[in-house]
C-alpha cells in the first residue's frame, strides 16, 4: 500500500487514505509530532492550533524567525479584515483563540488575540462583559501574568515579547475592572493582589518598567471612579506604600512616579484614605517624606505632571488639621514662596507656567500655611 502516499494531495484528509498506518512513505501523517504533513499545500494539518481557522495555523517546529513571521502575519491578518466583520464575531473568535496553548517562544493563536484584543479594547463597549462571562479567559489571564513569576525565579531578564504578552494581558484585565459589575468580582476575588509584584520588578530597563506602568494604569483604573469599595480594598492592602516606594525611587521614569502620585492622591481623596495616613505618625511621615523627595527630584527633573499631583496631594493632607499642622513648620523648600510665586526656583517656576490651574492651587496651598 505504501507506493499510494505520494497520491496524499488528493485525499481528503491530506495523505494516502490507503495507507494502513496512516502515514505517507514520506514518514508523515496524523501522528507526526510536528502535527502538520508535507503534502499539505497550506502548510498546515487538519489537527487543533494548526487549522486555519480565523488566524491561520503556526508550524510547529519550525525556527523562531520564521514563527514570529508568521505571528505578525496573523496580527496583520486581523487587523486587515476587521472592516469586513462583525465586532462580535471577532471578539468570540478572539476569545477562543484564547484558551488555545501556544508554543514555548510565545507565539500563536492566543499571542494574536491577546494583540487584538487588547488594541481594539476602547472600541468594543461590550467587551468586558464578554471577557468576565466567557467560562476559563480570566483564568488564562490570570495564568499568564503568574507565568512572568515563573520566568523570573529561572533569569534575570525579562525579554520584550514577555513583557508585550503581560502587558497585554493587564490591558485587558484593567477591560475588566473597569464595569462595576466585574470590577467587583476582581475585588471579591483579590486578583489586585496577584498584579501587586509587578510593581516592584527588578531592573529599570525598558521591558521591565512597561510592566511597571501598565500595572499602575490596572490598579488606576480600580480608583478612576469615586468607589469606596475599590478605596478601602486598596488602601488596606497596603497600595500606598508600593507607589510611595516607586515616587522616591530616583530611578523610577516621570511617567511611573505620575501615576504613582495620582493613585495616592485618588485614595486620599476619599475620607477613610486620608485617616489612614493621618491615622499614625509613621504612615503619615512615610507620605510627608516622599512628597518632600519627589520635590527635589523635580528641582532636577521638571514634571508639570508629577508637580500637578503632588500639590494636590499636599493640598488634601491639609484638610486635616494636624498635617496641616506639621506643614507649617515642615515643607519643601522647592515649594515656598510669596504668593506671586516668584521666589520659586526656576524649574518649578518654569512648570508652573505650563499649567495656571497647577499655579492657583499652589498658592491656595500657601495660603492655608500662612493662616
Amino acid at each position: 500500500q505504501g507506493p499510494q502516499g505520494p497520491q496524499g494531495p488528493q485525499g481528503p484528509q491530506g495523505w494516502g487514505p490507503q495507507d494502513p498506518q496512516g502515514w505517507s512513505p514520506q514518514g508523515w501523517g496524523p501522528q507526526d509530532p510536528q502535527g502538520w504533513s508535507p503534502q499539505d499545500p497550506q502548510g498546515w494539518g487538519p489537527q487543533g492550533p494548526q487549522s486555519p481557522g480565523v488566524y491561520g495555523g503556526v508550524p510547529r517546529g519550525v525556527a523562531t524567525p520564521f514563527r514570529q513571521q508568521v505571528f505578525q502575519q496573523l496580527v496583520q491578518k486581523r487587523h486587515s479584515c476587521d472592516d469586513d466583520n462583525d465586532d462580535d464575531v471577532i471578539v468570540a473568535t478572539c476569545l477562543q483563540d484564547l484558551l488555545h496553548v501556544d508554543d514555548d517562544q510565545g507565539f500563536g493563536p492566543c499571542a494574536a488575540a491577546l494583540d487584538v484584543l487588547s488594541k481594539r479594547r476602547e472600541e468594543l463597549p461590550a467587551l468586558p462583559l464578554q471577557l468576565f462571562r466567557k467560562r476559563g479567559i480570566l483564568v488564562v489571564l490570570v495564568l499568564e501574568v503568574a507565568s512572568l513569576y515563573r520566568q523570573l525565579s529561572t533569569s534575570a531578564a525579562l525579554t520584550h515579547v514577555a513583557s508585550n504578552r503581560v502587558c497585554n494581558c493587564l490591558a485587558l484585565i484593567q477591560s475588566v475592572a473597569t464595569h462595576q459589575a466585574s470590577k467587583a468580582f476582581l475585588l471579591d476575588a483579590r486578583i489586585p493582589l496577584l498584579l501587586y509584584p509587578l510593581l516592584t520588578l527588578p531592573g529599570s530597563d525598558r521591558a521591565s518598567e512597561f510592566v511597571r506602568v501598565t500595572t499602575l494604569g490596572m490598579i488606576g483604573s480600580l480608583v478612576k471612579e469615586d468607589d469606596s469599595q475599590s478605596v478601602f480594598f486598596l488602601v488596606e492592602s497596603e497600595l500606598i506604600s508600593l507607589c510611595l516606594r516607586i515616587m522616591g525611587n530616583v530611578n523610577s521614569t516621570d511617567r511611573a512616579r505620575s501615576v504613582s502620585a495620582w493613585i495616592v492622591q485618588k485614595l486620599l481623596l476619599n475620607d477613610f484614605g486620608l485617616w489612614y495616613v493621618c491615622q499614625t505618625p509613621e504612615r503619615f511621615y512615610a507620605v510627608a517624606s516622599t512628597l518632600a523627595k519627589m520635590v527635589d527630584v523635580l528641582l532636577e527633573v521638571p514634571s508639570i505632571r508629577a508637580l500637578k499631583h503632588v500639590i494636590r496631594t499636599y493640598l488634601r493632607l491639609c484638610d486635616n488639621p494636624t498635617a496641616r499642622a506639621v506643614f507649617k513648620h515642615c515643607f519643601p523648600y522647592g515649594l515656598l514662596a510669596d504668593e506671586s510665586l516668584q521666589d520659586l526656583p526656576r524649574p518649578i517656576r518654569m512648570s508652573l507656567s505650563e499649567d495656571p490651574a497647577t499655579a492657583q492651587g499652589l498658592k491656595m496651598l500657601l495660603r492655608l500655611l500662612n493662616q
